[in-house]
């Protein structure tokens, strides 16, 4: 799309076409004040993608309206406040949009870092997940998951107190059995973890989201927070350092696996 030429918007994207059409403003235009990638004016306007919520409010700040009305599902989060800079909440990870996760894995430029138990959302959810995080690491992007250890003490606890008994494990063999195709791959890291998980971490590039655990409920069931980098130096580094210990113990999977 030229910079000259009218917005035209598909799918999601038709509101924010109408409204720059409105407000006579181009994408690179837009892109520049609202301080984003013109290319991701470009995915929005096609309805490839929802920006993440402080960049769809960058933009309608711009165009003079709120987020809500360019995107109606921007706003299926909660937004609460750290430092000054809002952090948006999801009260389960069943409500986080898949399009969502999608445009961030993507989208991934610096780093995909997982630390999770089974995560077989990912796989059932995500279309094109393996293909998505090749393609990431073709470009450059480090990747490292994490997996539960289907073996160990901490996921047959987790298991026993989300009354799930051994099917968590089993979660945790079948999201192994399906990542052994990026084994080997320039690029990307695949271990398995034993430690008691408090918190499921997703860092893609500048940007977490952390799906924290209540005790005796299932993941999907509970609250994933929004953090961008830049939200809080502490609290960055907290989780960070969480993950980075958890990965320092975690072992290199070696495929074929043995169970």
């Amino acid at each position: 799309m030229g910079t000259g030429q009218r917005p035209h918007g598909t799918g999601t994207g038709r509101r924010l076409a109408e409204q720059m059409q409105q407000k006579r403003v181009n994408p690179r235009d837009l892109a520049t004040r609202a301080g984003c990638d013109e290319r991701t004016i470009v995915r929005a306007l096609n309805g490839e993608t929802t920006p993440q919520l402080r960049v769809a409010e960058a933009i309608a700040t711009v165009l003079e309206c709120d987020a809500e009305d360019l995107w109606p599902r921007v706003g299926s989060g909660s937004a609460i406040y750290a430092s000054a800079r809002m952090v948006r909440m999801f009260p389960s990870r069943a409500q986080v949009p898949i399009e969502l996760w999608r445009e961030l894995l993507s989208g991934a430029s610096d780093r995909i870092d997982i630390c999770m138990y089974g995560g077989t959302f990912l796989f059932d959810n995500v279309h094109g997940f393996l293909r998505i995080v090749r393609e990431a690491a073709d470009r450059g992007t480090q990747v490292r998951i994490t997996v539960g250890d289907p073996g160990s003490g901490s996921v047959h606890q987790r298991g026993i107190e989300e009354r799930i008994g051994d099917a968590l494990a089993g979660r945790c063999r079948m999201t192994l059995s399906r990542l052994e195709p990026l084994d080997g791959v320039d690029g990307i890291e695949i271990r398995t973890h034993s430690t008691p998980l408090y918190v499921t971490m997703f860092f893609i590039d500048d940007t977490l989201y952390a799906n924290h655990h209540i005790l005796g409920s299932p993941a999907g069931d509970n609250p994933v927070f929004e953090i961008p980098r830049d939200t809080d130096d502490e609290l960055w580094q907290n989780y960070t350092e969480s993950f980075e210990r958890i990965w320092a113990s975690s072992r290199s999977v070696i495929y074929p696996l043995g169970y």
